[in-house]
């Protein structure tokens, strides 16, 4: 039954997708990944194609001068971006985690190829904007399609650094030193370096028993000892992580590896930042990194503190949501469940500017798996490949060569090194490990895209109803009015209203003389907080899934008006008739 449930699922994926590009002004596919050019000329011809619907333009530059580009997806028919909620989606501010550009640029496809076809997408572009930056690290996305290099190299910005201290920035970087243009990993022959050829796979290294001699020490990735300190690769080009470069609780190098000399000092970490200080009505953010397979929330450290409960729910939900859409990934806390981090993007966007988000954790290598059915005797705490036969890396080495035709793993080949002597290079190659082989991109980047749409569903959509008028005598009446949300985001988050972030949602009548106002706590105990100073405009917020009542003491006769303005929700309007 399961596996013919996983074939129903992986079927509808397929159909949509077919359906999607049968339809589509723009083909696109996602069976490889797409390089600096190709990514900008696919959203120049989206562009292009949904001139009404869409938005291309350049915010920002990198160190090496390579544009930074932002997507906007509004329906400029149905009001203007700043007006509606908003989602902000970026990826790859790490270049080595490259697919994470693919979800972006899948999302934008999939929103504009279905909008016409499908009334849900549809209503989303109409009532939502989307803002959408695929690539932040732009220098090292780019370098990874075009020069030797390897899927742990090229993660941070091309900012000089001086790593090993020795007066000199990015002298010793890994080297290409074969020519086969990838940087791969090296080995040499050494009975006391700690690990030995697999008796049942002479491709993978595992570890000797204590007492047992070896045969190989792992000098890492290819390269020589460009500077003379005895040392490989130990200063290679840049380290900045734009991940540890923004303005909340930012710590200087020597506490936090990679957090630049001061905030916002990157170019691409500045730029992002200007870009969403302007658009206050953004409410929740995904940015995509790889790997692991998790949904990931702050606090990144202790230095952050405790999320309000209130916050904590619309995590919970959205978060325990996204487990259901993207099977095996895990909702954690970065700072509780991983590692302590300190200037993250989405730590800066939550804590400074009120807005929820996600880091999205791309893939994951257990489903690189070859393995037959898991036995039912198994018991939890057996080792997870003891049913296979082998190690982990013999079980990888297995997928490689019976799904993708051995293309993820380079054999180990002798090289004369000019400092080590003979040598071994070989291993998993560029575009494997931390991205899945091309065949498995398509239900990645659905099922995150997928993440995405559905927070989109939850950001606040207020409407107004009339509860009551109530004719008290003499001249006066009572307006009683309920703003509601049915939805996971909240109007504000508890932590805008606590730091005072944002403006306060106004709740406002007009037409009448107000002579008192105030939050209802209790309708029927007619138990009421009254507003102290301006009555006729009452200022609140909308929480999650639930409603704020109010009412009014006014005198008059006529229509009235009474209208709901929110920085992060669409403004409404109601007519009564006194």
């Amino acid at each position: 039954m399961k596996t013919l449930c996983v074939l129903f699922i992986s079927t509808l994926l397929v159909v949509s997708t077919v359906t999607a590009t049968k339809t589509a002004k723009v083909y696109l596919s996602f069976d490889h990944y797409y390089d600096g050019p190709e990514l900008v000329s696919s959203f120049e011809r989206l562009n292009a194609a949904y001139p009404n619907l869409t938005e291309l333009r350049v915010i920002g530059t990198s160190e090496e001068g390579r544009d930074i580009h932002l997507f906007t997806i509004n329906n400029k028919k149905t009001g203007k971006d700043t007006d509606k909620p908003g989602i902000y989606v970026d990826g790859t501010i790490h270049g080595n985690e490259i697919q994470a550009a693919e979800v972006c640029l899948y999302l934008a496809w999939y929103l504009l190829t279905n909008y016409d076809t499908n009334k849900s997408i549809r209503e989303l572009v109409d009532t939502r904007a989307f803002y959408i930056i695929p690539v932040v690290n732009v220098d090292h996305r780019w370098r990874f399609f075009s020069e030797a290099g390897g899927y742990n190299i090229g993660r941070t910005a091309m900012v000089p650094y001086d790593d090993d201290r020795d007066g000199l920035a990015d002298e010793d970087p890994p080297d290409d030193i074969d020519g086969d243009g990838e940087i791969l990993s090296m080995r040499v022959a050494d009975p006391f370096g700690g690990w030995k050829t697999s008796p049942d796979d002479p491709r993978v290294m595992i570890r000797v028993e204590p007492g047992e001699i070896g045969e190989w020490r792992r000098l890492g990735s290819e390269g020589i000892d460009n500077d003379g300190d005895g040392r490989l690769n130990e200063d290679g080009p840049g380290y900045l992580d734009m991940n540890r470069n923004y303005g909340f609780k930012w710590q200087p190098p020597y506490v936090q590896s990679g957090a630049g000399d001061f905030p916002m000092s990157s170019k691409p970490t500045r730029a992002i930042a200007d870009f969403v200080v302007t658009k206050p009505n953004i409410c929740f953010n995904f940015a995509f990194h790889n790997s692991g397979g998790m949904w990931v929330r702050g606090p990144g450290s202790k230095l952050a503190g405790f999320y309000p409960p209130a916050d904590v729910k619309v995590y919970d939900f959205l978060g325990h949501e996204g487990e259901k859409i993207t099977p095996g990934y895990e909702y954690i806390i970065g700072g509780q469940d991983m590692y302590t981090t300190h200037g993250d993007f989405d730590e800066w966007m939550y804590s400074n500017n009120g807005i929820y988000g996600f880091v999205g954790e791309l893939f994951m290598s257990e489903q690189e798996r070859y393995r037959r059915k898991e036995p039912k005797n198994k018991t939890k705490d057996e080792d997870e490949f003891a049913y296979f036969g082998g190690t982990a890396g013999e079980e990888r080495q297995k997928f490689s060569d019976n799904l993708t035709q051995g293309e993820m793993f380079k054999p180990w080949k002798k090289f004369n090194h000019p400092q080590f002597g003979e040598v071994e290079i070989g291993g998993w190659r560029t575009f494997t490990t931390r991205m899945p082989p091309p065949f498995m991109i398509l239900e990645m980047v659905h099922r995150n895209a997928s993440m995405v749409i559905f927070t989109a569903r939850h950001v606040p959509e207020v409407s107004l109803e009339l509860i009551d008028v109530t004719d008290l005598g003499g001249g006066l009446k009572r307006v009683r009015v309920r703003a509601s949300n049915p939805n996971a985001i909240p109007s504000l988050s508890h932590n805008a209203i606590r730091r005072n972030i944002y403006r306060k949602d106004i709740l406002r009548i007009e037409g009448v003389e107000v002579v008192s106002g105030g939050i209802i706590n209790d309708r029927f105990l007619n138990r009421v907080d009254a507003v102290e100073h301006r009555p006729h405009m009452i200022f609140t917020s909308i929480p999650s899934f639930g409603k704020r009542e109010v009412q009014w003491i006014v005198k008059g006769k006529g229509k009235a008006k009474v209208t709901y303005e929110a920085v992060k929700a669409a403004d409404r309007e109601l007519t009564i008739d006194l």
